[in-house]
C-alpha cells in the first residue's frame, strides 16, 4: 500500500442513520473481518484525508465514543439518511462523503473517484452505494462513477454473508506511542520497504499482535499501520494453547505491565491474527501520512 497522501481533502464518514432495514441504528460497529466497518471506511478514506470527521447523530453514543477514540472529529446531524445528511455536509468540501457501511471500500475507490473536476458518485451494481466526492460546494453538475465491486450493507442477511471475509483489510494509521502494549519485546528488529500491519483491539488501543514492528516504527519515528480489531471476536491462547483471559491482557496494557516476550497468540476464527488478509504498507508512504492518535480516555 503506496497511495498518495491529500492535503486539504476532508473524508467524513456518514454514521447516523436509524439502520431500519437492518433492525440495528449501529451497524457500523458490526465488523466485517473483525474489523468494524466504520474504521474500514476510516482506513480507505485516511490516505487522502488531512483529517477524519465522523457525522452522526446525538442518540448514537458509541459511535461517536468509538470515532473519538481513533481521534476523529465528530459532528452531529438530524440522521435523516444520506441524502439529507449529506446537505449538511457542504461546508466541509473538499471532502469525500462515506457511508460507514461500505465494508471493501479500498483507497483505489477514492482516488477514482477524487480523480473527476466536479461532484461524483459512486454506482455499485445494485444503484447508488453512499460514496460522494465534493471538490466543492456546488451540487449542480455531478458525474456518475461507476464501480460495480462495491457494495452496501443494508439487512443483517447482507452482513453475515459476509462473515467469510472475503477482499482485504486495509489498516489505519497511529502514532505509535498512543498505542498500549501488553508484552515484552527481545530486540528492536529492522523494517524492510513493506510493513505489516499491528493488530490492536478497537475499543482500548491495545495491542494484541506485532510488539516487535511497533517498536521498530516508535524508534523510527513512524506511524504505525494498525488493524484496529473487535476483541469480543478473538480468542487468546498462551503458546502451550492454553486459554489467556482477555481482561488480564487488558489490564495489564492499561496498568503498564507487560506480561512477558510472546506472551500471548490472537486468533480470528481459527487464524492466527498475523496470517489474515491485511494490506501491507509501503515504508515511504508512512513518513508521509498524518496519523492519527488512538486515545483510550
Amino acid at each position: 500500500m503506496g497511495e498518495a497522501v491529500g492535503g486539504g481533502v476532508t473524508g467524513v464518514i456518514l454514521a447516523g442513520g436509524r439502520g431500519a432495514r437492518f433492525g440495528d441504528p449501529f451497524k457500523c460497529l458490526r465488523p466485517v473481518c473483525g474489523v468494524p466497518m466504520m474504521l474500514r471506511v476510516a482506513a480507505a478514506l485516511q490516505p487522502f484525508s488531512s483529517r477524519l470527521v465522523v457525522a452522526t447523530t446525538r442518540s448514537h453514543g458509541p459511535v461517536a465514543w468509538l470515532a473519538r477514540l481513533w481521534g476523529m472529529e465528530v459532528v452531529y446531524t438530524e440522521g435523516r439518511g444520506y441524502e439529507l445528511d449529506f446537505s449538511e455536509l457542504l461546508p466541509y468540501a473538499p471532502a469525500v462523503v462515506a457511508a460507514c457501511d461500505l465494508p471493501f471500500l479500498t483507497p483505489n475507490h477514492v482516488a477514482r473517484l477524487i480523480s473527476k473536476p466536479v461532484m461524483s458518485t459512486a454506482v455499485g451494481a445494485g444503484g447508488y452505494v453512499g460514496l460522494t466526492w465534493l471538490p466543492s460546494g456546488d451540487t449542480a453538475r455531478w458525474v456518475d462513477v461507476s464501480m460495480p465491486d462495491l457494495v452496501d450493507v443494508d439487512t443483517r442477511e447482507g452482513w453475515m454473508a459476509l462473515a467469510g471475509c472475503t477482499g482485504p483489510t486495509y489498516p489505519v494509521f497511529v502514532d505509535p506511542g498512543s498505542l498500549l502494549p501488553h508484552e515484552d519485546v527481545e530486540s528492536v528488529p529492522a523494517l524492510g520497504g513493506m510493513v505489516r500491519p499491528i493488530a490492536v483491539d478497537a475499543w482500548t488501543c491495545t495491542v494484541l499482535d506485532g510488539h516487535h514492528r511497533l517498536s521498530a516504527l516508535a524508534e523510527r519515528g513512524l506511524p504505525a499501520p494498525v488493524v484496529p480489531l473487535d476483541y469480543s471476536r478473538i480468542d487468546v491462547r498462551d503458546g502451550d494453547g492454553n486459554e489467556v483471559s482477555k481482561l488480564a491482557v487488558l489490564s495489564a496494557a492499561s496498568r503498564g505491565v507487560k506480561l512477558g516476550v510472546r506472551a500471548t497468540r490472537h486468533y480470528y476464527n481459527g487464524v492466527h491474527v498475523s496470517e489474515l488478509d491485511h494490506v501491507e504498507a509501503d515504508i515511504g508512504f508512512l513518513a508521509r501520512v498524518r496519523p492519527l492518535k488512538c486515545d483510550p480516555i
